[in-house]
C-alpha cells in the first residue's frame, strides 16, 4: 500500500515548481493524487478533497484531450489556487499527525499558502 503522506508531500512539492498554477495542479493531481479517495483522508478536509475531484472531472474533454486537463483549464486562477492550498493543508495535516508525537508544535504551512496566493495574484 502506498504511503498517503508521501503522496501528498510529492503533490505539494510539485505545486512549488515552475509554470502556471493550473499546469502544476494538473501535474500534481495526475501524478500523485488521482487514485486517492475522500475516504482515504481523515477529518473535515475529505469532503473538500471530494469536491476538488469532482471539479477536476466536470469538463467535457475533446478527443485527444484529458478530462482533468480540460477541467483545470476551465477553473479560475482563484479556484486553482484554492485546490493547491487544499493539497498543502492535507499534507500538513497528515505530516503533523505523523510527527506530532514528541513535538511541541507543528510548523504552519501558511507561508507556503501565502506564496501560492501571491503567485496566483501575479498570474491573473
Amino acid at each position: 500500500m502506498w504511503d498517503l503522506t508521501a503522496r501528498l508531500e510529492a503533490a505539494a512539492l510539485s505545486l512549488t515548481g515552475p509554470g502556471h498554477i493550473k499546469d502544476r495542479l494538473f501535474e500534481a493531481y495526475c501524478r500523485h493524487l488521482e487514485d486517492i479517495q475522500e475516504s482515504d483522508l481523515p477529518g473535515e478536509l475529505g469532503p473538500q478533497f471530494a469536491a476538488m475531484i469532482q471539479a477536476l472531472h466536470r469538463a467535457r474533454a475533446l478527443p485527444g484531450d484529458h478530462v482533468v486537463r480540460a477541467s483545470v483549464r476551465k477553473l479560475s486562477n482563484d479556484e486553482a489556487h484554492r485546490y493547491a492550498e487544499l493539497v498543502v493543508r492535507l499534507y500538513g495535516m497528515l505530516a503533523g499527525m505523523r510527527h506530532h508525537v514528541g513535538t511541541r508544535s507543528v510548523r504552519p504551512v501558511a507561508p507556503f499558502a501565502n506564496l501560492l496566493a501571491a503567485e496566483a495574484g501575479a498570474g491573473s
